[in-house]
């Protein structure tokens, strides 16, 4: 466990969100299991700075890819854009903040069909019984 750097190019993704796609598994990286965000989503809540600026965010899943979002904030504070080569260094966080907003962007994704039934705090919906 501890810290990854990495660059990556700024893509404008799904809705328009923009992210870096994340080169490695955070799961294997960092040996735990993603946590439960909104919804059906899950991902791994991230500190860490992006070109030399903080960012608090997560590393999400979708499609056999893991990314990280780069909100306007963030975009505005780096002075960066889609196309541009980013710096990135990340740790995991445990932190009540780091939580909150990877709960908050996580409702911009999409969310997958199901729940990943092992992400922490995460329940498997259960069938209610028939009476």
């Amino acid at each position: 466990m501890g810290r990854k750097r990495f660059e990556a190019e700024l893509i404008e993704g799904h809705k328009g969100v923009t992210v870096v796609l994340v080169p490695f598994d955070p799961e294997q990286a960092w040996a735990h299991k993603p946590v439960r965000l909104e919804g059906r989503r899950h991902g791994w809540p991230v500190r860490g700075t992006v070109d030399g600026i903080p960012l608090v965010g997560y590393v999400g899943e979708r499609w056999g890819r893991f990314f990280i979002i780069i909100d306007h904030a963030l975009r505005e504070a780096a002075a960066v854009s889609v196309g541009d080569t980013l710096a990135l260094v990340v740790e995991p966080s445990t932190d009540a903040r780091a939580l909150a907003v990877a709960r908050a962007q996580s409702k911009v994704t999409t969310q997958p069909k199901t729940a990943r039934p092992d992400a922490i705090g995460g329940r498997t919906p259960r069938a209610r019984a028939r009476t």
